[in-house]
């Protein structure tokens, strides 16, 4: 019977990255050590990668219904241009094929980028099938919806290696306390469920610094404002630096170095308790 005191923490971090555009999710991606897989659903994604080791695939609508349309039943919509979206059925058999086929196994990372576009895909397929492509999701959208993204973090989060989602953030307040806070931009229940798959969740921040610099950190304790935040890295401080300094090879850098002094650490038994 296996004994957590002489465990190594060998288990492969599940990382959740969350933060508004511009604040340095995507780039994290470069910083962690080993063989990298992206699934890109923003378009803005690559931008972020280009020009550095990491394998990818993107999946971005390219025709979308541009029709204008009414919440009111009573108003008609005009004529959708765009019947429906199959690129969740493409992104799904992808998948699939790739997890059949043992692709995945040589790769130490798995990413998504973003949570929040993948979410819109699935959405758009949804839609498809209730024949309502183009128009405003109605109450009996959200549940499949919910449902087909749930398994899909349930599947790769038990594939027994690293993963790194980003996500975005979005202010709410408290009906009844009327207290400010931020939530993962995820339907209904998935931003309480799906934080539970992972064993560390961060938010990204991007500040000037008095040299006129951009410095990016990383949040790993949680606050009165973001509850959701925490970590498995054991002796981070509440907010870390992650800036990469592209004059040198990002990996190690930020996030990355991050995951490598913890597992030096790891080598000393007083670390692991």
């Amino acid at each position: 019977m296996p004994n957590a005191l002489n465990s190594t923490g060998t288990v492969q971090h599940r990382i959740l990255v969350l933060g508004e555009t511009g604040s340095g999710k995507t780039t994290q991606i470069l910083t962690l050590p080993g063989k990298k897989y992206a699934y890109l659903f923003d378009s803005n994604a690559i931008l972020s990668l280009r020009g550095y080791d990491v394998d990818f695939d993107e999946y971005l609508p390219d025709r979308l219904n541009l029709a204008a349309s009414s919440l009111s039943n009573k108003k008609p919509s005009d004529k959708p241009t765009i019947r429906g979206s199959n690129l969740y059925q493409l992104w799904e058999s992808d998948f699939n094929q790739k997890l059949e086929s043992g692709f995945f196994d040589s790769y130490d990372w798995l990413c998504m980028d973003s949570c929040t576009t993948f979410l819109d895909l699935v959405m758009d397929r949804i839609l498809t099938i209730n024949g309502r492509f183009g128009e405003w999701p109605q109450v009996d959208d959200y549940g499949p919806q919910m449902l087909a993204f749930t398994n899909v973090c349930r599947s790769m989060t038990a594939m027994g290696k690293g993963i790194y989602f980003t996500g975005h953030l979005e202010t709410k307040q408290d009906e009844l306390t009327k207290r400010i806070f931020r939530k993962p931009m995820l339907t209904g229940r998935l931003a309480a469920k799906i934080p539970l798959l992972f064993s560390d969740i961060f938010v990204t921040e991007a500040e000037p610094s008095t040299e006129g610099k951009i410095i990016y950190k990383l949040q790993t304790k949680p606050d009165r404002l973001t509850t959701t935040v925490r970590t498995a890295i054991r002796g981070l401080d509440p907010f870390e630096d992650v800036t990469v300094n592209f004059a040198e090879d990002p990996v190690g850098q930020g996030l990355g170095g991050l995951l490598q002094w913890e597992a030096k650490q790891l080598e000393v038994p007083e670390f692991r308790r």
